[in-house]
């Protein structure tokens, strides 16, 4: 879809336009190459599904389309998703929204929808646009809760990932620390190298995610400590579980 602004009319009547964002200056750049410059104009519908919403949920469809090896026309694929969808929403399939001219709700709905089943079906997909269009803190829970890196949503079979400690666990013995209360982030190797080089803050701001907190489970699960560890430190009169904060 092409998104422009009107920004002036010339003598014949015709409408000077330009380019609303980067991806309709490319698409509009194409269409002058193909001296293609007669354009029917829609009234601008703020109610209507972005251009972001619709590449997202495309790339999305592709990934699992890819993932699923479907030699069928990736339509095929889009459609199936769209009637599990409807019918997982309590919605009605007979006749298919389209992802051109859907709502900007039922487009962000279908999208939190499919991102929840790349994750459901441990469907390996890149997830850095997800910030324009997803909750970030679902995002978060969801990929911790699948054991992937907090920035791209890459699985452990197929990259090195790290736990990355936002609060220092200090210089002293790891197994002396107690990890509960911490908040920590899962990432690739090379993204944990980057967050120590650029600091917490900075490097959030860059990727658009954010630390949460480790559950017990979470904790006894990545092997960080043991429930001897936990009952030891517990049953110790003198030990006292501090209140750890994120940065300010």
């Amino acid at each position: 879809m092409l998104n422009v602004r009107v920004v002036g009319k010339q003598k014949n009547g015709d409408y000077i336009v330009r380019a609303a964002d980067e991806d309709s200056q490319e698409e509009l750049e194409g269409l002058i190459a193909q001296r293609k410059t007669l354009l029917t104009a829609q009234a601008f519908n703020p109610n209507k599904i972005t251009r972001p919403q619709q590449k997202i949920a495309h790339a999305l469809i592709r990934d699992i389309n890819d993932y699923s090896n479907n030699e069928r026309f990736i339509q095929n694929e889009e459609d199936e998703l769209k009637i599990k969808f409807c019918i997982d929403r309590g919605l009605p399939f007979e006749k298919l929204f389209y992802l051109s001219n859907c709502s900007k709700d039922l487009a962000t709905q279908f999208i939190s929808w499919l991102v929840e089943y790349c994750f459901h079906h441990d469907i390996p997909f890149d997830g850095k646009s997800l910030y324009l269009v997803h909750d970030l803190n679902r995002k978060l829970f969801l990929s911790a809760l699948h054991n992937r890196c907090f920035v791209t949503q890459a699985r452990r079979q197929d990259a090195v990932l790290h736990i990355h400690h936002v609060n220092a666990v200090g210089i002293g013995k790891r197994s002396k620390v107690d990890h509960r209360g911490r908040y920590y982030m899962i990432l690739r190797a090379e993204l944990h190298n980057e967050i120590h080089q650029l600091g917490y803050e900075k490097f959030c701001e860059k990727w658009h995610v954010g630390a949460i907190k480790l559950t017990d489970q979470q904790i006894l699960d990545f092997g960080l400590m043991s429930q001897k560890q936990m009952k030891e430190l517990d049953d110790d009169p003198d030990y006292e579980i501090k209140d750890w904060q994120l940065p300010e």
